[in-house]
This record gives C-alpha cells, structure tokens and sequence, in this order.
C-alpha cells in the first residue's frame, strides 16, 4: 500500500489544489520515523493553542475548522506504528502544511484560510484509508 498510497496522494492532491499549494504540501513530505510523530503531535496542538489565541484578535480566525483538522492529525498521530515510510511522509505534509499560518491560503486572514489544509488532509486521510475521518468541506 505504500507506493499506492502516495502516487493516489500525489493524484488526488493535484486535482484540488493549485500548483502552490500543491509545492508546499509536496515540500513537506519528507521520510518521518515513528518516533518523530509526537514531535508533530506536539506542534499540532502549539498551533491550534495560537490560533486559538489569534481567533480572539481577529474575526477571520475559523477556528472550528482548525480545531477538527487538528483533533484528526492528533488521532492520527497516536497511532505511530499504524503507517509505513510512505505514509509518515504523508501525514507529515498535512501536519506541516497545517502549521504553516502563511501558506497559500492564510490561515488567519483569509476568511477560507483553513479551507485549503483540509483539502490537504482529505486527500491524505484517503490515501492511507482513513476516509472515516475525512472532513466535510
């Protein structure tokens, strides 16, 4: 499932997001030990802790989009033993796209700046057969 598991990523990613948001995703999925997912896991929850924080200042925050996006990485993060090489690398490009506030679709000013890393995360959830978990757009 592997090899499968990251070209049907790849195809599904191009198909929803545009070039740069595809770069930037792409960019992120690097080889992942499983050990290395609660260092993510981690930043998963600093980053919902500062949008949460921002989401206070700023009208644009949407915050329940963030907080289902991150409460998923989580419970996939909790399962380091569940996923191969490919996989990781995968689902550490949704969680590094995630952390990006300044990604193509600002997080925190753009009104639909949570929109994109869901597609992300949908497209990744896909791959690795979790689509229980997908996210409604």
């Amino acid at each position: 499932m592997s090899v499968d598991a990251a070209a049907r990523a790849r195809l599904l990613v191009q198909e929803i997001l545009h070039p740069d948001e595809m770069n930037a995703f792409a960019a992120a999925c690097l080889p992942t030990e499983p050990t290395d997912l609660a260092g993510l896991r981690l930043r998963t929850q600093a980053y919902l802790a500062w949008a949460r924080t921002e989401a206070q200042r700023r009208y644009t925050v949407d915050l329940d989009t963030a907080a289902t996006i991150a409460k998923t990485l989580t419970m996939l993060l909790d399962e380091p033993d569940q996923y191969d090489v490919e996989q990781r690398a995968l689902l550490r490009g949704a969680v590094v796209y995630f952390i990006q506030a300044d990604d193509p679709a600002n997080d925190l000013t753009d009104a639909i700046g949570f929109d994109d890393d869901v597609r992300v995360l949908n497209a990744v959830l896909d791959a690795l057969g979790r689509r229980d978990l997908l996210i409604a757009p």
